[in-house]
């Protein structure tokens, strides 16, 4: 609802105020105190995928005074993210930045904050451009175009990128977090390092990214089952695997009710390869196949597959399958394990978690991360903070009042692991809430720094609003 606080618009000032009728330029910032409310709640919330949001209308609520927004705006064109930034000097505001919506956290709606919307910048996807003055297969486009309309763009050239498997992940926020995409194991220098690993850490708005793309290699997948019961066996084996596995394999285990109409959780191993030919593919798969370590379900709910083939539209056609519908809610959380565990030990500390899903939605996912994970980092990133194992839940709910019991689930999940000494090695910004659980406060590799020194020295008014911490306030100033 409007602040009575609230100035009267300024339309004298640059931008726009409230004027949506103003033409192509410069782009209007859309204000609270000016707007309906139900008008201006459908702008920020926009997107955003996980319907556990503030609620920004209910006093009783503690976000009610923390998360809500002083204005929007949806910039198309450089030009309008500069009249933003300097709207938002001379108004002494911050700003939150939105590339795909896709963050847990909602890290773009913000305290008292000018939400700035990337989604139509320069075209949205028609911003992809290839670069070939700048070699063989470089591309760029603006932060709010998403992983699967990138890959859409450059399969028409015989070329991927390897970004998020959700295909409605924007590559701003996911570029920015360093983030964990397909088979993710394979001047100004501090701003450039930050950029690969600070997250909404990162003291400016990106507004092109340039990426090296890849051979669009053909990929092939092999799918095995087995009952919850059957958990410590299965993990143990993937663990003692990965370090010699073909380095074209992404390997997973998830647990999750397939079908949900399932009484019990389902583990599902997932293989899949990127390989120029099915005889390389097989090569990789097979030792697999040959060394499972108990027979897979025989179910007709649950059909293994060895060595099929498959592609990047029908993967990101899965994943959304698997997705939560939307209008539900969501809790994440994650975690990378110490690789001074036993594969036993591994096993052990997640049992737990895959093994008691709050909800016939909500998912626990295993990630193998070696050999990769023991490389010694020689390039210019800031998020080096890897282990042989990312784990990861994802509780999913469709009512308010379980909120309680899917919270409190996560919650005990990481509890659990946090009171084993020695089992927590840091966590995945991507995946993390900082509201809720700081991992340790470990993020960021050894000797990587940390982004809110970046921040500091590039942001010094702290006009960028940073990371999320605890209430509103702890992401505030020239560090948040």
């Amino acid at each position: 609802m409007p602040d009575a606080t609230d100035p009267a618009p300024d339309t004298n000032m640059t931008p726009s105020v409230n004027n949506p009728s103003s033409g192509s330029s410069p782009a209007p910032i859309i204000l609270r105190s000016a707007t309906q409310e139900s008008e201006f709640n459908s702008l920020i919330f926009s997107r955003i995928f996980n319907h556990r949001r503030p609620d920004l209308s209910s006093s009783t609520i503690r976000w009610q005074h923390s998360r809500h927004p002083y204005a929007y705006c949806k910039p198309l064109t450089v030009s309008d993210v500069v009249a933003c930034v300097d709207f938002a000097r001379k108004k002494d505001k911050r700003i939150a930045i939105r590339s795909g919506g896709h963050s847990w956290a909602c890290w773009s709606i913000r305290y008292d904050s000018i939400l700035l919307d990337m989604i139509d910048f320069e075209g949205g996807v028609g911003s992809i451009r290839w670069e070939r003055e700048m070699g063989e297969g470089v591309v760029s486009c603006g932060p709010a175009v998403t992983s699967g309309g990138l890959n859409e763009f450059l399969a028409e050239g015989g070329r991927m990128f390897p970004g998020g498997h959700c295909p409605d992940v924007g590559l701003g926020g996911f570029l920015l977090q360093g983030g964990m995409g397909w088979n993710c194991k394979t001047k100004n220098k501090d701003l450039f390092h930050a950029a690969r690993g600070a997250g909404p850490a990162f003291p400016a708005v990106v507004t092109r990214f340039y990426m090296k793309t890849l051979s669009l290699l053909p990929m092939w997948q092999s799918l095995y089952f087995f009952d919850i019961t059957k958990f410590k066996e299965v993990l143990e084996w993937l663990i003692k695997l990965s370090p010699t596995a073909s380095p074209t394999l992404e390997i997973v285990l998830v647990s999750s009710f397939v079908p949900q109409s399932s009484p019990t959780p389902t583990l599902t191993a997932v293989f899949t390869s990127f390989a120029p030919s099915h005889t390389a593919a097989l090569s990789a798969l097979t030792p697999i196949h040959t060394s499972l370590p108990c027979p897979p379900s025989a179910s007709p709910n649950h059909p293994s597959r060895f060595c099929e083939p498959t592609s990047l539209p029908e993967e990101y056609a899965a994943q959304l399958a698997g997705n939560a519908a939307p209008g539900f809610r969501t809790r994440s959380d994650n975690a990378y394990l110490s690789n001074d565990l036993s594969p036993a030990q591994v096993a052990a500390a997640l049992d737990p978690a895959f093994s008691s899903l709050p909800t016939k939605q909500s998912t626990a996912l295993w990630f193998s991360m070696n050999p990769t994970s023991r490389r010694v980092w020689k390039g210019n990133m800031m998020l080096s903070m890897q282990s042989d194992h990312y784990f990861s839940v994802y509780a999913v709910w469709e009512e308010e009042k379980d909120d309680g019991v899917c919270d409190g689930w996560v919650r005990d999940v990481f509890a659990r692991l946090e009171e084993q000494e020695g089992t927590l090695a840091g966590s995945y910004l991507g995946d993390a809430d900082f509201q809720f659980r700081k991992a340790g406060g470990k993020f960021w590799g050894e000797g990587r720094g940390d982004p809110r020194d970046v921040k500091a020295k590039w942001d010094g008014e702290g006009r960028i609003c940073g990371l999320l911490e605890g209430h509103e306030a702890l992401g505030e100033g020239v560090r948040g």
